[in-house]
């Protein structure tokens, strides 16, 4: 981890370390008893909710965030009892969940963790208590108030959170963001909407104490349910897709892995627009399945010839655009956007591509992308008739074509944002992996 990675971790824990010195632990000690069995549950609850928690890929796969129900018990016990309550809560579920759940080794994400949940119920509590909310039994909820603290609550999360990952991975932080909080802001949405459990759990300690808590864990498992085989539907597709272009790609040794690793660039190039998050992945996805037409049996044997294509062979292989956006308007789950991006990916910018001529700003930019990437990795790539270009042979290259086979919008990001050193890092790695037989 970098120095300013480790000075942010330090500045949240000392934030922590502030909240817990100004906080007036006598108001735990005046508790009775019944409410400090109440505490206890509410921690074991939020303990099994982060067993139960939910990953999520940031970055790349080697990196993750989880997403679980923790919060809902933490809620009801800072609507519910003072402020000391709720950081006790929230911090002992994080030791927890970090040293038993997670087992996690380095004592630095650990003290960032726990500190920032900390800070975040913190905040969110205080932003309760400006708004009117009262921590009491009987329940008296102020909605305002309430709207407030779980606001609060996601927000300084993710931000806090986001930041860490951007300051680690030298990324920019709207991109991270983006991603933290999902397509729409769905995250914060489902956070926002599983809140009121929190507060039904406040009604029922009223009226039935421990006993009432309790029955929270039926909602806690089914939203769980629901979210995780959205989840995990949502990863199978993309892996079944991965495994059908692999399917397609091995006819040619020579542009294995090419679908891959022009979806990956792809995604690179739109994050750097600053494209929002459901354009990133419509992009992303149109990227990966360019090419998914070839798996015609029509161009098996053109894919695997070795010498100059024919003028015949040249029409034929120009119709696989179309043949595979023909292909995926048979599947419903596709979006028109991903299946335009597929269907113009070989337009060029001056209108003398194919299938239908397009220009300029006409071709969808998921098509424009793919064009430019398409093109990069082509070139980075050994060919059986050229060893491969050099990223400065590369930049040239693209820069003399910009404006009329590329975009030339797109491809001054690229040239800006060192992205063709990362897609020929890429390509470097995955030879590599080729040589070691991995």
């Amino acid at each position: 981890m970098n120095r300013k990675a480790y000075l942010y971790v330090i500045f949240v824990t000392a934030l922590a370390g502030a909240v817990a010195l100004r906080s007036d632990w006598s108001t735990l000690t005046s508790l009775p008893g019944m409410d400090l069995l109440g505490i206890g549950v509410l921690i074991a609850l939020s303990i099994l909710s982060e067993a139960l928690a939910v990953h999520i890929s940031v970055i790349d796969s080697k990196n993750a965030i989880r997403t679980s129900l923790g919060f809902l018990p933490l809620l009801t016990c800072a609507i519910v009892f003072p402020l000391e309550a709720a950081i006790i809560a929230s911090a002992v579920t994080e030791v927890f969940t970090e040293v038993f759940l997670a087992k996690v080794q380095a004592l630095w994400k650990t003290a960032f963790n726990v500190s920032q949940s900390v800070v975040a119920v913190a905040l969110a509590t205080w932003a309760y208590y400006q708004l009117g909310g009262e921590a009491a039994v009987p329940l008296s909820l102020n909605v305002l108030a309430f709207l407030g603290l779980t606001t609060t609550f996601f927000l300084t999360n993710m931000v806090s959170v986001s930041i860490l990952f951007a300051l680690r991975k030298n990324a920019n932080f709207a991109v991270v963001f983006r991603q933290v909080i999902g397509p729409g802001g769905i995250n914060i949405i489902y956070g926002l909407l599983a809140s009121p459990i929190a507060v039904f759990a406040a009604f029922l300690y009223d009226r039935m104490y421990v006993g009432g808590v309790l029955l929270i864990i039926m909602p806690i498992f089914l939203i769980r349910y629901s979210y995780l085989s959205k989840i995990q539907l949502q990863q199978s597709n993309r892996d079944l897709l991965k495994v059908l272009i692999k399917t397609i790609e091995t006819r040619d040794p020579y542009t294995s892995g090419h679908s891959l690793r022009v979806s990956r660039l792809a995604r690179l190039i739109a994050e750097e627009m600053g494209c929002s998050l459901k354009q990133i992945e419509i992009i992303e996805t149109a990227a990966l399945l360019h090419d998914i037409g070839k798996i015609d049996s029509i161009y098996a044997e053109i894919i695997q010839k070795r010498g100059v294509l024919t003028e015949e062979e040249h029409r034929v292989i120009r119709t696989h655009a179309v043949k595979g956006a023909e292909l995926l308007q048979n599947l419903t789950s596709f979006p028109e956007e991903v299946i335009r991006g597929v269907r113009h990916h070989h337009e060029r910018y001056d209108g003398k591509g194919y299938p239908d001529g397009l220009r300029g700003k006409e071709i969808p930019i998921a098509s424009r992308v793919i064009m430019l990437c398409d093109s990069i990795d082509a070139m980075l790539s050994d060919r059986p008739y050229r060893p491969a270009m050099t990223v400065t042979q590369v930049a040239d290259e693209i820069r003399r074509c910009a404006g009329t086979q590329f975009d030339p919008d797109i491809v001054a990001v690229v040239l800006r944002g060192g992205t063709l050193e990362k897609a020929a890092a890429q390509i470097r790695e995955e030879s590599a992996l080729d040589l070691v037989g991995v």
